[in-house]
């Protein structure tokens, strides 16, 4: 009986510890967020910069620098939440800022 005693706590802690690393995931980009952004980034600057000649350097650091930026800028709940709501044909000034941000720091604007 003490030996159930002595283990209920250590289960608690390890959910405890377990619901809170999966709330820290949440409030991080995902892999695959990450993935499409420098995709997104790296596309648009092939396509524009270097369709009659290559590219003398790798754009892969440069938008993953600025996913890093990103991520720095923009929570992921709060891009999460205006990704979920879907296709607008007329946005809320909140939503259309928050898109033109993030599209923004992929571009490279300032």
């Amino acid at each position: 009986m003490r030996k159930i005693i002595l283990n209920i706590p250590g289960a608690l802690i390890g959910f405890v510890v377990m619901m809170a690393a999966s709330h820290a995931q949440e409030q991080t980009y995902p892999k695959y967020e990450k993935e499409k952004a420098i995709i997104f980034c790296m596309t648009r600057e092939y396509l524009l910069q270097h369709q009659e000649e290559p590219a003398e350097k790798d754009m892969f650091p440069v938008c993953e620098s600025r996913f890093a930026e990103l991520e720095n800028s923009i929570p992921y709940e709060k891009y999460k939440a205006v990704r979920d709501k879907g296709y607008m044909i007329y946005k809320d000034n909140q939503s259309a800022e928050l898109l033109e941000k993030y599209f923004g720091i992929l571009m490279g604007k300032p």
